[in-house]
This record gives structure tokens, C-alpha cells and sequence, in this order.
């Protein structure tokens, strides 16, 4: 199972060829997992050549065929009556995708993040808001990349443990307790690498690569 964005890609967003090869030269499907949306998991998916299975929102959807219905595994009418409350303190925020959304919204990085969390708490204690180092994820708390995983695992008839998550960031950590083994690219953040099996030398997908290929010498 492999994040995206700062792990098989760089800050820019631009996809690493090498992390592509890797990923299409394992035994095993891939599963992509991300806070972007489920339309662009299932371009991503088919473009790089991972599996159909998914895993969208951070979590709060799930497709599992490319022709299959998506799963939504959370409500995303808290998170609007949220956000209203956050656009109008921070009149600035600036919504990313909100027409694609179906479980969690996602905004721009240009708001007090510790102001918005404490405003959050007051008001809408069961959402969360998740820097992602490419966009702030407004979510509800019970859905995340694990819970994800359990769900995906259970669709393909396979158990969260017999997965190896690779990522970078602080979404990606409850991605990494499901599973039974962590993998961390170069650049991940210190909580990602000491809850990590393996941490990458090289960064962003250069070292996505690396892992993979680390791991399918243990398969």
C-alpha cells in the first residue's frame, strides 16, 4: 500500500519514474492510498499501474474495481458546516476539489493551523484537520489510511497485516499500524520513521523505489 503525494512523488507533484517500476515489478497488487480524490485514484491507479483497489480521502473512501461503486465511510455534511464556521473566521481559506469531495474537504495551507484545530475542538470535536505538507484535510477522527486498509483488506479477502504501507507523512501513520510492516521514503516526517520498519536513504519516490525493491527481496 503506497501514499502518493512526498512518496512517489516530490513537493511539485511530479510522479517518479522509478517508484513507477517499482511498483509494476512486484509480485504483489499495489494498493494507492491518499487524500486526493477518488476519480484521481482511479487515473492514478491505472496510470502507474497499480491495483484496482483504492483508497480515497484519507481514508473516508474506498473503491476496490475500477467499474465498482465507491464506498463512502463517512459523512461530509459535519465537515461542510464545519468549514462554514472556518471560512468565516479565516475568510482567506481556500477550498480544494469541493465538487469531487464525498467524506472529508481539503483547503489550502494559507491559515493559522493551530487557530483553525482550536476552533475546531470547540465546536466539532469529532472532526480533524490533517496537514498533509500539500493541502489541510478537514475530516471526521473515525476514518483515516488504516481504517481504510482493514476495509480494503477485507473486500480482497486478505487480513490489514499481510500489507506493507509505504509513506512520508503524518496521514500515512495509522496506514503504517494497520499493516504489517512501515515503510518510510528519506523525507518522511520523524513520527513516520520511528514507526517505520525500514526508512528509505533517498527521498519523494526516489525512495519509494528503494523500499519496494527492498521489500520484494523479503517476499
Amino acid at each position: 500500500m503506497a501514499d502518493i503525494d512526498g512518496t512517489l512523488t516530490d513537493m511539485r507533484r511530479q510522479v517518479s519514474t522509478d517508484a513507477i517500476a517499482a511498483i509494476r515489478s512486484l509480485p504483489v497488487p499495489v494498493v494507492l492510498a491518499s487524500g486526493n480524490v477518488i476519480c484521481f485514484m482511479r487515473a492514478a491507479s491505472k496510470l502507474i499501474g497499480a491495483s484496482e483497489a483504492m483508497i480515497a480521502e484519507t481514508g473516508g473512501v474506498i473503491q476496490v474495481g475500477y467499474d465498482a461503486k465507491p464506498s463512502v465511510l463517512a459523512d461530509i455534511e459535519e465537515c461542510r458546516r464545519a468549514a462554514a464556521l472556518l471560512l468565516k473566521e479565516f475568510p482567506g481559506l481556500e477550498q480544494l476539489d469541493a465538487r469531487y469531495r464525498m467524506s472529508e474537504l481539503a483547503f489550502r495551507r494559507n491559515v493559522d493551523l493551530e487557530k483553525a484545530r482550536a476552533l475546531l475542538a470547540k465546536y466539532y470535536p469529532d472532526l480533524e484537520i490533517i496537514d498533509t505538507k500539500f493541502a489541510l484535510h478537514l475530516k471526521h477522527r473515525s476514518v483515516n489510511k488504516g481504517t481504510g486498509l482493514v476495509e480494503v483488506a477485507r473486500l480482497m479477502g486478505l487480513r490489514p497485516e499481510e500489507f506493507a504501507a509505504v509513506g512520508d507523512s503524518a496521514n500515512d501513520i495509522h496506514m503504517f499500524n494497520a499493516a504489517g510492516m512501515g515503510l518510510a521514503v528519506g523525507n518522511a516526517t520523524p513520527e513516520i520513521k520511528e514507526a517505520a520498519d525500514y526508512v528509505a536513504e533517498r527521498p519523494y519516490g526516489e525512495g519509494a523505489a528503494e523500499a519496494l525493491y527492498w521489500l520484494a527481496r523479503r517476499l
